[in-house]
């Protein structure tokens, strides 16, 4: 028992370090967007990112690799193209609104995964699940919609898109819990990650290259932050997230990747250049609340707050009879 408390422990910490991870990567990601080839580059920049990534995981796990049979390539085949999609709209949104933004407008996922649940498997959503859905609502339309400066219009767009993507996270969630359960998850995952790279790099090759090939160049600087998005916030995050969903309880798990958006808008404030106004923190603050009650549900978090007062009493009573 010590042993998996121990490991539950560990986990928890990993998963904490992986959301610390991706919070940092909406920041990191936005400068090098801009940086890199005067920002007309975002497809390269991502199959960078997943060539990486990918190459990487196949080197770590290359007998994995060469026994992938064609239901597991199929699977990661169809998982790569959501989160082709998923990734490449976030990522053009970010190009026209801020990280903080970008990142708690993702986070919306978590709360169109019930709904999508309802409408692909048949699962009914929790009423929790359709609070949620209206508080996300209010808190998008308080983030995204009121006080518009000069610049609204073009980070409405931002907004815009960042808000799809999400449709597209949740998707993929929805796809591995329908059709990918029998598979390897590292399995699948290689060919997932490798799918976002050749598409990516497709794509720029077509549309970016021919246009600005001329403004393309490398420097020190760009290249940790390529590095650190691929091992760092893709091969790091997703072999942890891989690792500690073994020993953490599904619950906990939330919880700690509810903090991803908040982290996101705290390396905003500590590197980027954050103007956050009262109806922005407001915003996101609801989102955030809505996350967490859409994934722990009233039940749990009831039963979370009952358990924390029970666990006080009971160390007030021990305190009292040893004195």
């Amino acid at each position: 028992m010590g042993k998996n408390i121990n490991m539950a422990t560990v986990g928890k910490i990993i998963l904490l370090i992986v959301t610390i991870a991706w919070g940092s990567s909406f920041v990191v990601l936005k400068d090098t967007l801009t940086a890199f080839g005067n920002g007309n580059f975002t497809f390269l920049v991502l199959a960078m990112r997943f060539i990486i990534s990918g190459l990487a995981l196949v080197a770590i796990f290359w007998k994995k690799f060469i026994t992938i049979n064609k239901k597991t390539f199929l699977n990661g085949l169809m998982l790569g193209v959501i989160l082709f999609l998923a990734y490449g709209i976030q990522t053009i949104g970010l190009n026209y609104t801020t990280p903080s933004k970008n990142a708690f407008l993702t986070s919306v996922y978590c709360v169109l995964v019930p709904f999508l649940s309802w409408l692909i498997l048949k699962k009914k959503p929790r009423v929790s699940n359709v609070v949620a859905g209206i508080m996300s609502i209010v808190g998008i339309a308080l983030v995204a919609l009121v006080r518009k400066d000069e610049h609204g219009s073009q980070e409405l767009l931002g907004d815009g898109l960042t808000i799809l993507s999400g449709l597209f996270y949740a998707l993929q969630i929805i796809f591995i819990a329908k059709n990918a359960k029998e598979d390897d998850a590292t399995q699948l995952l290689i060919v997932e990650i490798l799918t976002v790279a050749v598409l990516c790099l497709l794509l720029s090759a077509v549309i970016e290259f021919p246009h600005h090939y001329k403004e393309l160049s490398f420097s020190g600087e760009i290249v940790w932050k390529i590095l650190y998005l691929a091992l760092v916030c893709t091969l790091f995050a997703q072999g942890g997230q891989m690792f500690a969903q073994k020993h953490v309880q599904p619950t906990a798990i939330a919880l700690i990747f509810s903090l991803e958006a908040v982290f996101g808008v705290i390396f905003e404030l500590i590197l980027g250049d954050a103007k956050l106004n009262s109806y922005m923190i407001i915003g996101f603050a609801v989102i955030f609340l809505a996350q967490i009650i859409s994934e722990v549900g009233f039940t749990q978090i009831i039963s979370l707050i009952n358990k924390r007062k029970s666990t006080k009493l009971n160390e007030e009573e021990q305190t009292k009879n040893n004195s």
